[in-house]
């Protein structure tokens, strides 16, 4: 029995495996929005090591930069994990919309410090009352964490957002494996009219205050409506920012945390959420952007005869 992941010992994987797999073969792709997709990916080693909480890096091609990502979904029998990616920017579109990249150049992991719960034994967590708030690609961590709450007998409670019906994702997922599932949009087209902040304070207060932990994933102005509703209430929280690195390309990307500067990568993904200031990261994150969105426009105009540019002008937080 493993310590870490609570599996069984497998059979070796990789180049022992009876299916001669390739390591980061695309096992398989599907599209569940516009310019999204859950890929699968064969990585039997790290699929064995992978705690909640912690992501990856993968590298499409030779020539693309490596993109963080989430890990939705682990099956340690077919040593595949599951990455939802989002086409932002060249190397992600890679990823979603060109089928022939079936090989990962690279892909590498398990990166960051696990979650919080990943410490906690498993009568602690059994006896605990957890509460997800998730949106965009938040789901994906959200869920990985659900499902792996789940197999030790945890149930949840989540509260998914998102603009519009069509845009809320895995919901089937959500429902399997939790307890609650509660439901808001922007345009009312399910579940709640409202935000975040307006849904957590329609929940009974007796519920609420049973929660021992709040835990967000998502946008920053959903997170940093959930850490307020936490400050405000006196609950703990934590949120991820794994969906941030991804959307910026940097893998460096920092926060203020306590008023101490920290790397999400290194140090990350996942802080207390009543210390992370929030405005800080938001104005950064759209300054990144911008940032990534003008050097990926230079790449392509560079290419067209005629057509002398210099250097981007790398804009400052």
């Amino acid at each position: 029995m493993c310590v870490y992941c609570r599996q069984e010992a497998l059979p070796p994987a990789g180049f022992l495996s009876e299916n001669q797999k390739t390591m980061f073969t695309v096992v398989s792709r599907i599209s569940p929005a516009k310019d999204i997709s859950l890929i699968e990916v064969f990585a039997p080693r790290i699929a064995s090591a992978m705690l909640p909480g912690q992501f990856v890096t993968v590298k499409p091609t030779a020539g693309s930069r490596s993109v963080s990502l989430p890990v939705m979904k682990i099956n340690h029998q077919a040593g595949t994990i599951g990455l939802l990616v989002q086409a932002v920017d060249e190397a992600t579109a890679l990823m979603v919309n060109n089928p022939e990249i079936f090989i990962f150049d690279r892909l590498t992991g398990p990166l960051g410090r696990p979650s919080l719960l990943a410490d906690c034994n498993d009568r602690e967590l059994v006896n605990s009352k957890l509460l997800f708030v998730a949106g965009g690609l938040g789901v994906a961590s959200a869920l990985m964490q659900i499902e792996w709450l789940n197999n030790i007998g945890v149930k949840t409670d989540v509260l998914l957002t998102a603009p519009t019906k069509a845009s809320l994702l895995f919901r089937e997922q959500f429902e399997k494996n939790c307890r609650n599932v509660y439901l808001a949009t922007d345009d009312g087209s399910v579940g709640f009219h409202g935000s975040v902040t307006q849904m957590l304070g329609l929940l009974p207060t007796d519920q609420v205050k049973g929660y021992d932990l709040i835990t967000t994933f998502g946008p920053l102005k959903m997170m940093k409506q959930v850490a307020d509703f936490a400050l405000n209430h006196g609950f703990p929280a934590t949120a991820g920012f794994v969906e941030l690195l991804s959307a910026t390309g940097l893998n460096g990307f920092r926060l203020d945390v306590g008023g101490e500067s920290m790397d999400v990568a290194l140090e990350g993904p996942e802080f207390d959420a009543r210390q992370v200031d929030f405005q800080h990261a938001i104005s950064r994150s759209s300054i990144s952007v911008s940032s990534a969105k003008d050097t990926a426009e230079t790449v392509k105009l560079r290419g067209i005869p005629g057509i002398g540019l210099g250097e981007p002008v790398s804009k400052q937080a």
